[in-house]
């Protein structure tokens, strides 16, 4: 059964203090900044879970976490079932290459077949109506262009898990809309969905579910709405 768990998870950044005339303080060692502090959590098949919190809670963190992409210092993370992750427009995205070849290199790296490739390329151009501009550097690309070319990048996938950091918001009314569609096709095959945004109705359209993080620690895990409450009386 698909689910993901994670026990007493800590994690900080490191950093060095002060930078004078370009040249670190001899006495400058290096600090921490704690992102997540003791945070236990268990989340199960069929849960889709908004994120809140306000900048630097510790969300993005802790997708990170559960992505694999940052290791914790203390604690333990189980996930079971396929994890994808889709943390903003420009992850994952080479600007110097075009947006075809984006595209391609995302399939050659799912170990896709060429054909197979080929097949989701023209399927991802169609439904971005990039056009011609697909074949462009991506460094060229306006946000909304980006967000459409980083957003075709899920329709390579079946997940079982998805997280999702911003980036979703991107673009025209109109294609919003389609990606909405498509975003719920795509979640009836997966089984758990995390889901950071700063718009609370884009969020009430795709989870069931929120956690509330402040200060890198966990505030509330629960029903979507009584969790959005406290969240708003938190920011007051």
């Amino acid at each position: 059964m698909t689910r993901i768990c994670l026990d007493n998870i800590t994690f900080s950044y490191k950093y060095f203090p002060s930078i004078s005339g370009g040249l670190l303080k001899s006495n400058a060692g290096l600090k921490s900044q704690t992102a997540l502090s003791g945070v236990s959590l268990e989340i199960n098949h069929g849960d889709r879970v908004a994120l809140l919190g306000t900048n630097g809670s510790g969300k993005s963190t802790l997708l990170k976490i559960v992505a694999g992409i940052y290791r914790p210092e203390q604690g333990v993370v189980t996930t079971v079932g396929r994890v994808y992750s889709f943390l903003g427009r420009n992850v994952g995205v080479m600007p110097q290459l075009s947006g075809y070849d984006n595209l391609t290199v995302r399939g050659l790296l799912m170990d896709l077949p060429d054909e197979e490739i080929e097949q989701k390329v023209q399927e991802i151009i169609e439904f971005t109506e990039l056009g011609d501009d697909i074949h462009r550097p991506v460094s060229t690309y306006s946000m909304g262009m980006r967000a459409r070319l980083t957003f075709g990048m899920l329709m390579f996938i079946e997940a079982d898990i998805m997280l999702i950091d911003e980036g979703l918001g991107a673009g025209d009314q109109f294609f919003l809309e389609k990606a909405r569609n498509f975003i719920n096709g795509l979640l009836d095959n997966s089984k758990i969905l995390l889901f950071a945004n700063h718009s609370n109705q884009l969020l009430r359209q795709f989870c069931n579910k929120a956690l509330l993080v402040d200060r890198g620690k966990v505030l509330a895990f629960g029903e979507f709405e009584p969790v959005l409450h406290q969240y708003n009386h938190l920011k007051k």
